[in-house]
């Protein structure tokens, strides 16, 4: 699947602005550049930086909407699942053991077996259970890919409503269908005008204008306003899950997702997507009344150009927003601060250098 509509959103012919800066010594050797779009429920613009309407597509930050027709369809409750399934159905998890084994639960619950799991196999995000496999000459499965649980979630979706299991990955398939169409009425975004292509994983992905994802955001921290009674339900159920189990959405070490979710237990929900793609949403309440934007529920996207291979860029980018918006004050969580502003050190550990934020949000 490659096609693509030049309507769903646009690159930038400028360079984005500088978010983040590496330096070694007293110079400035490195800069990851990138866009952020700050929006309320509404629609309405709250902050931003660089370019809110620069094309993006959602990669693994689509994966709570993905997940919502599943759950507002009522089909999700017959199999009687619980709050960590819907974590790890909106997951990017880390491959531990732990996610392993909430997925093939949610397998059996069904009746079915990782067989049926058509995402890709990779090594485990989580370094330690990466060397653990090496070390004991453990191949990793589909179980440890870290959209299993995504996948799990559409098979169980399509089982249950009688539709093709084999082919639940096709992009005409209504699981996938019914993904867009959610996307589309979240983002305010025609679906004639959403881009699509294949993501990672092999399902569709999906491509809007950054303040589309921001916008989806804003709704899924507030559903409150959502039209769909089912969909709000659903958002609302989706949202207050991940909330409730961080490290099912993430991992247990080094998952900037997981590690706001934790340091402000009940006031963000944050999902991010590879190729630099980053959301969070700020619940109603989350923000202190003298919160400089304003405190309302208001949804984040951001985007690093480079694709934040190296991470550093995002989630630097990452804590800086959500300190410039009101929601992270100094002195930060300590579980934090190695996301803020992390060391570069030498081959002694000594500090050779610094990443750090360079933006200002208006």
């Amino acid at each position: 699947m490659t096609t693509s509509r030049a309507t769903a959103g646009r690159r930038s012919t400028s360079a984005p602005p500088v978010l983040v800066e590496v330096t070694r010594g007293e110079r400035v050797e490195s800069v990851h550049r990138g866009s952020i779009a700050v929006v309320a429920p509404d629609g309405s613009p709250v902050a931003s930086v660089g370019d809110p309407d620069q094309f993006i597509y959602l990669r693994s930050s689509a994966k709570p909407f993905q997940l919502a027709p599943f759950v507002a369809s009522g089909r999700f409750d017959g199999y009687q699942l619980g709050t960590e399934a819907l974590a790890i159905m909106a997951a990017s998890h880390s491959g531990e053991d732990r996610h392993v084994r909430l997925v093939q639960e949610i397998l059996r619950r069904s009746g079915l077996t990782s067989s049926v799991l058509q995402n890709q196999i990779h090594p485990p995000f989580d370094t330690e259970t990466a060397h653990r496999l090496i070390r004991d000459g453990e191949r990793s499965t589909v179980l440890r890919g870290n959209c299993s649980g995504k996948h799990a979630g559409m098979v169980l979706f399509a089982k249950a409503s009688g539709w093709p299991i084999d082919s639940y990955w096709h992009s005409d398939h209504p699981v996938q269908r019914l993904a867009m169409e959610t996307i589309s009425a979240l983002s305010d975004i025609s679906v004639e005008h959403i881009a699509t292509a294949t993501d990672g994983c092999g399902v569709v992905c999906f491509g809007v204008p950054l303040r589309g994802l921001a916008l989806a955001f804003a709704r899924l921290a507030d559903p409150s306003a959502v039209a769909d009674p089912p969909l709000r339900g659903a958002l609302t159920r989706i949202r207050d899950a991940m909330m409730a189990h961080p490290e099912l959405v993430g991992g247990a070490r080094r998952r900037i997702d997981t590690a706001v979710m934790l340091a402000y237990p009940g006031r963000i929900v944050s999902k991010g997507g590879a190729e630099g793609v980053l959301a969070m949403g700020l619940p109603p309440g989350a923000l202190p009344s003298s919160a400089p934007y304003g405190n309302g529920p208001m949804g984040i996207a951001a985007v690093i150009e480079d694709g934040n291979s190296a991470r550093r860029g995002g989630d630097v980018a990452s804590v800086e927003i959500l300190r410039q918006l009101g929601l992270a004050n100094d002195p930060l969580p300590a579980s934090l601060t190695g996301y803020a502003s992390p060391a570069i050190l030498d081959t002694r550990g000594s500090r050779a250098g610094s990443v750090h934020p360079a933006f200002r949000m208006s």
